[in-house]
């Protein structure tokens, strides 16, 4: 490839055989590992543009129900993109009351409302979201055990 507009850098441009496209670059860009999967997700989950790591990615359900672009599937037992990342306006994405889906006007994307912690729940909250359950001391909202 050739530069077509602009000064290209030194690490733009990689010498590849077609054979090596999948491995090397395919195959890379969804893991923050990888050369190109360090562009696309930063050190603590998130890119560069604020937006989440592939949700794959989340191995655990409080791991993937934290990330506003996933949601945890029981029966597959895997993390996967939320619905909401589909919606493009705010209208479609707000109207979306199945899947708890938020406009983020500073991001312009549609993602998932964010979880709420048991444990910022009063006890008196607590009952009200079906995840919560009261502690046996009656002390404190927690984590609904399966």
């Amino acid at each position: 490839l050739k530069p077509s507009g602009s000064v290209q850098k030194g690490g733009h441009f990689w010498n590849l055989m077609i054979e090596e496209v999948q491995d090397m670059v395919l195959g890379d860009i969804c893991d923050p590992n990888g050369k190109f999967g360090k562009l696309v997700v930063g050190q603590n989950g998130s890119s560069s543009t604020g937006t989440h790591k592939p949700c794959k990615q989340h191995a655990l359900m409080g791991q993937c129900n934290a990330d506003p672009g996933c949601v945890w599937y029981d029966a597959t037992l895997s993390c996967a993109d939320t619905p909401c990342m589909q919606h493009c306006g705010e209208p479609e994405c707000t109207a979306d009351k199945a899947n708890r889906c938020e406009w983020d006007v500073s991001k312009l994307l549609c993602q998932k409302k964010p979880e709420v912690e048991c444990s910022s729940l009063s006890v008196g909250k607590c009952p009200k979201n079906p995840a919560c359950e009261v502690s046996k001391d009656k002390s404190t909202c927690v984590d609904k055990k399966c």
